[in-house]
């Protein structure tokens, strides 16, 4: 890590309170600092603005990062007509390791069941979902005739959709299954000539809002789009995926918390141009 990269990571561990230990204090802070992150990507942001009417492809590692990530640019475009694909790398089925009813498989078959309904309510129809079902909690070791074939599904599916723009988890969101599948993308693009703008979409940074010190420096670009009064298409959607936020019994609690999920109940996103 750079010294600048040390520095900016020791002030923002400072700003959000990265010291403290009490859960609802720091819960509150990482609301603050979620917030302060917002607006000041804001003073850097354009708002998003696509040519005509574009193709767009959204990946996603994982059922769910897509709704959280980009779900109301999905809902507006299809709202407006433009088509929409969503191609998810892994089957998801390591989300819930230990449970003592749910095995792998059948965690993978609930939430493909769970990204179809959500992107139905988003107007994603489902000829454009796509799943790669690669093994979920493995990305970032996949052997290499693993990764070759997710490399080349991904090369086969842009070649068949010709996207016009790429939307991706971003690379340093603090999951190491999100940088990778940037890895394997950016490998699947070789070759790909067609004109093409990629964006990648925060997820797991608005809880760690120190990973978005270094982009707001250093990115292409920083986009901002906002859906005011279709916020409740994105939720509507978050709300299909209940094997990540309600609890499966006998958990009595979910995966994700609600001082997680309600990091994204503005009507707002924000892509990183690449």
């Amino acid at each position: 890590m750079s010294g600048l990269s040390r520095t900016l990571r020791l002030l923002a561990t400072v700003v959000t309170f990265g010291t403290i230990r009490l859960p609802a204090v720091k819960n509150q802070a990482r609301r603050l600092a979620s917030g302060l992150a917002r607006r000041l990507l804001r003073l850097r942001a354009r708002p998003y603005a696509a040519d005509g009417e574009p193709v767009t492809l959204v990946i996603a590692p994982h059922q769910d990062d897509e709704v959280l990530g980009c779900g109301g640019l999905i809902a507006r475009k299809r709202l407006e007509g433009h088509p929409v694909h969503v191609a998810f790398i892994t089957d998801g089925g390591a989300s819930h390791p230990h449970h003592p009813t749910l095995t792998p498989a059948a965690v993978a078959a609930w939430r493909a069941n769970e990204a179809r309904e959500a992107l139905r309510k988003l107007g994603v129809e489902t000829p454009a979902i796509h799943f790669l079902n690669a093994a979920d909690g493995t990305l970032d070791r996949l052997a290499p005739e693993q990764s070759a074939k997710v490399v080349g599904q991904l090369h086969a599916l842009i070649k068949s959709v010709r996207p016009d723009e790429i939307f991706t988890a971003y690379r340093k969101d603090g999951s190491s299954e999100h940088e990778a599948a940037f890895v394997l993308l950016q490998r699947s693009l070789q070759g790909y000539a067609r004109p093409f703008r990629l964006y990648e979409y925060v997820v797991w940074a608005w809880w760690n809002p120190s990973r978005l010190i270094l982009p707001f420096f250093t990115s292409r670009g920083v986009v901002r789009f906002d859906f005011k009064g279709y916020g409740f298409l994105k939720q509507q959607a978050l709300a299909a995926y209940r094997s990540q936020f309600a609890p499966t019994p006998p958990w009595d609690t979910p995966l994700l918390k609600s001082n997680f999920t309600g990091l994204f109940a503005k009507p707002e996103e924000y892509y990183l141009e690449v």
